[in-house]
């Protein structure tokens, strides 16, 4: 069996200078040692490309945490906060006391006598669950007629219920719905998972599809009124991610839409990636900002929205990009990429700071923590046009200047306003949902599917965002909505639920 070395160019690399240096010395004159020595340099350049390409091709690892978090504890959790009964880690849950006592009362050991209750116990809790349970809700609307004349007959009205034609309740709906959009649950394993609970009879998959869809109509209002949230926005992010349409149209490749502000998430399914998109969203927006990560279609709405509507929308870029493109190039490209990595470390660690003085320090005085980048970025700025200059074309590294270059003014604006964020992390945070998603049942099966995707998503994504349960905000709206209330977003529950007095402990 032939053996294949494996050979580290670096390694090699640095042999073969240390070569060179001797044979200058010894055999070689200046001039050929000049050469031999250039020929070095250019062979591990070739390599260092030929690695790149074989990465990209094979697809980098995610590389291991350098921190690992210790298990059995949340990061930051003592050892004594982690021995907490269950009744103080989780104090709104209902308490189920039993009382547990042999069948047979123990005797004495020193005089063999019975013994008695003390009344003193031995106290242990467990966290336990109750399994789903099923059930049939059978309504029995009371009938009247009248005794007199036996004229007529009135019938109670019924019960109002997200789809009345159906068989199934608000409650099933809910949960179907939720553990989809919220747990990311294939309706096929929620219908597994729910025979292997004991429900006799199977519940048939596309008929609690169908029922999603229903629920998307039934939420109509408030994914507009979601829609109005994030266009009154006046720093408003933006993203996409590709939409697989297994059926339906004729056209498969679709993109999932995201527009974002600090209380709302907002989501449109469509056929194309054109920047038309953006610019019908953007058009009835009060956006001052644009922050995305520096895809052309979005810059191409920005122009065209400023000229047609005489607005002065600013383009806002994603530093997590820029740094991205570093780290990706320092793979190869380890010691160019690494004065890059660590001034944009410095520029996180500001930012860090900052965050952890936001509520105790003045708008003005956290606007210092950004100017202090300044000099940051225009270190990074002057040395990419520097090794730009001797970049290997069509490199990782040329990329990651080109990008920092290309989108400097974008980049920095966040120093001179201390409201625009300093990357897009918000908009790829609430995308990962949406992704993990369509990985999981691949696509909508119609335009129709696409649709309840997104309105699902974007109320489902605004509850996270506000730090709203959303098992508990989707029964009260549907609530609110039987009774024809006001309707209300994630957002103005959350502040809803701010203004209630607290709950009385007597």
């Amino acid at each position: 069996m032939k053996t294949v070395a494996k050979i580290d160019p670096e390694k090699e690399y640095e042999n073969a200078k240390k070569l060179i240096e001797m044979a200058s010395r010894q055999v070689l004159g200046n001039s050929d040692a000049s050469a031999l020595d250039a020929s070095v340099d250019n062979l591990i350049t070739a390599a260092r490309v030929l690695m790149e390409r074989e990465e990209r091709r094979r697809g980098s690892g995610n590389p291991p945490a350098k921190d690992p978090k210790p298990k059995g504890r949340k990061e930051g959790e003592s050892r004594e906060e982690s021995k907490k009964l269950p009744s103080q880690k989780f104090p709104n849950l209902e308490i189920l006391e039993q009382i547990i006592a042999p069948e047979v009362i123990p005797t004495c050991s020193c005089c063999g006598k019975g013994m008695k209750e003390s009344g003193l116990f031995d106290v242990t809790e467990k966290l336990e669950i109750i399994p789903k349970r099923f059930y049939i809700l059978r309504n029995k609307r009371v009938k009247f007629n009248c005794s007199n004349c036996h004229g007529s007959m009135v019938n109670t009205p019924p019960v109002p219920s997200i789809v009345p034609t159906s068989n199934y309740g608000d409650s099933l709906i809910i949960d179907v719905a939720l553990n989809k959009y919220c747990d990311l649950l294939p309706i096929e394993r929620y219908v597994a998972i729910a025979a292997r609970g004991g429900l006799d009879g199977e519940l048939p998959a596309q008929s609690l599809i169908g029922l999603t869809h229903h629920f998307a109509n039934f939420l109509m209002a408030v994914y507009d009124k979601i829609k109005l949230e994030v266009q009154s926005t006046l720093i408003l992010m933006g993203d996409e991610t590709p939409h697989k349409m297994l059926e339906g149209d004729e056209k498969k490749n679709w993109y999932l839409w995201g527009f974002f502000a600090n209380q709302a998430c907002y989501y449109e399914v469509h056929n194309t990636r054109s920047g038309d998109v953006v610019f019908n969203f953007l058009k009835e927006a009060k956006a001052e900002y644009l922050l995305s990560d520096g895809y052309a279609g979005y810059s191409k709405a920005v122009r065209e929205i400023n000229q047609q509507f005489n607005k002065k929308i600013i383009e806002v870029h994603c530093n997590a990009h820029a740094y991205r493109y570093f780290e990706e190039a320092s793979i190869t490209w380890k010691e160019e990429s690494q004065v890059f990595l660590e001034l944009y470390g410095e520029i996180y660690e500001l930012e860090k700071k900052r965050k952890e003085l936001q509520g105790k320090i003045t708008s003005t005085e956290q606007l210092e923590f950004r100017k202090k980048m300044v000099p940051l970025f225009e270190q990074i700025k002057n040395k990419c046009e520097e090794q730009k200059k001797n970049a290997m074309p069509e490199s990782g590294l040329i990329k990651a200047f080109n990008y920092f270059l290309n989108h400097y003014n974008g980049l920095t604006i966040c120093t001179n306003n201390i409201s625009v964020p300093l990357d897009n992390n918000l908009a790829e945070r609430e995308l990962r949902s949406p992704v993990v998603g369509r990985k999981t049942w691949f696509g909508t099966h119609s335009k129709r599917g696409a649709l309840t995707n997104a309105v699902l998503f974007s109320i489902v994504s605004s509850c996270k965002m506000n730090n709203i349960n959303p098992r508990n905000y989707f029964p009260w709206i549907v609530e609110r909505i039987h009774k024809k209330e006001n309707i209300m977003t994630p957002f103005e529950y959350a502040q809803y639920l701010a203004s209630q007095p607290p709950p009385s402990t007597g």
